[in-house]
This record gives C-alpha cells, structure tokens and sequence, in this order.
C-alpha cells in the first residue's frame, strides 16, 4: 500500500570507465620519438626553474615594499609562465602516443614519415617529415599532418602523384 520507490538504489552501470577509454582515444596525440624526447627534456628545464625563481621571490619580496617591487612582480609573473608550461607539457606528455617505425604497416605515409617530394612544376625535390602539429617547425623540414601537404600525403605511397589546394592555388607533387 506503500510506494518505497523513493527509497530504492539502483546501480549504476560501468560506461564511466568505457566513456573514459573513448575520451583518452580521442585525446590521443601522436608524436615522434624525437618531439617526446624534446619535450620531455623541456619539462626537466623548467622544473630545474623552479627553484631558483622561488630564491628571486623570496629575495625580492624581502624588501617589504610589495606595491611598487618591479623586481617581484616580474619574477611572479616569470613563475606563473613556467608554472603554465609545465602543466601544458605534462597534459601533453600523458596523452602522447610515440609512433615508432617498426609498428606502422606498410610504406603509406603516416606520423613520423619522412618523404621526399618532387615539385611537379618547378622540378625541385624538398624533404619533409610527417609530424603533429606540435612538433611543426616548417623550416627544420617538420610539416604538420593537418597542413594541406600533410593532409595530402597521408595514406600515400612512394611514386603517387598528389595535388594540393593552397592559397596560392593547386600544386602538384610526386
């Protein structure tokens, strides 16, 4: 006669962890054993700031004159920039993936590729490597794979001619 409903406990069911498992997939970065290891030393650069910025705080602030201390102003805001790339670099670090060579299959194009493309109309060869665009840095040679060549050359193989839409119009690449 009584409505207990109120009072009952259902269990909830485990898509937490299976919402988790997609989430940390999508959030995946892939990076070269060459971005991870720079990473990783830039993170151990300045974790080893730390220190010796807490000593200029320290030093500064002991002038008690906290309104105008320039000097303490500017080792707080040098603190909290090393603070925030720490963060950054660990939050990548945790979802990075290294692609290592031996696993990929085949020879098609992927991260961490290095090619060699032949410029269909100028007749010049430029050698590129496949990289996430965090480790971009176009005048090492470093492309992003979600640059238009990048984007073009992915899933390719050696000999495939390519065309490529840029602002300055389409280029064409073997």
């Amino acid at each position: 006669e009584q409505n207990l409903a109120s009072h009952l406990r259902i269990r909830k069911t485990q898509t937490r962890g299976r919402r988790d498992q997609q989430e940390n997939q999508q959030n995946r970065i892939e990076q070269t054993p060459d971005g991870h290891r720079k990473l990783t030393v830039d993170l151990e650069k300045l974790i080893a700031q730390r220190v010796p910025l807490a000593a200029v705080i320290r030093q500064a602030a002991a002038d008690k004159d906290v309104r105008e201390n320039a000097p303490l102003e500017a080792a707080r805001e040098q603190l909290g920039y090393v603070e925030s790339r720490i963060t950054e670099i660990e939050i990548k670090l945790r979802s990075a993936v290294v692609v290592a060579r031996s696993k990929r299959r085949g020879k098609a194009v992927a991260v961490g590729s290095t090619v060699v493309l032949k410029d269909l109309s100028a007749g010049r060869q430029t050698k590129y490597t496949v990289v996430t665009a965090f480790e971009a840095a176009p005048l090492e040679g470093k492309i992003s794979n979600v640059s238009p060549v990048g984007q073009a050359l992915l899933g390719r193989t050696a000999g495939q001619e390519i065309e490529v839409a840029t602002p300055r119009g389409p280029l064409g690449y073997r």
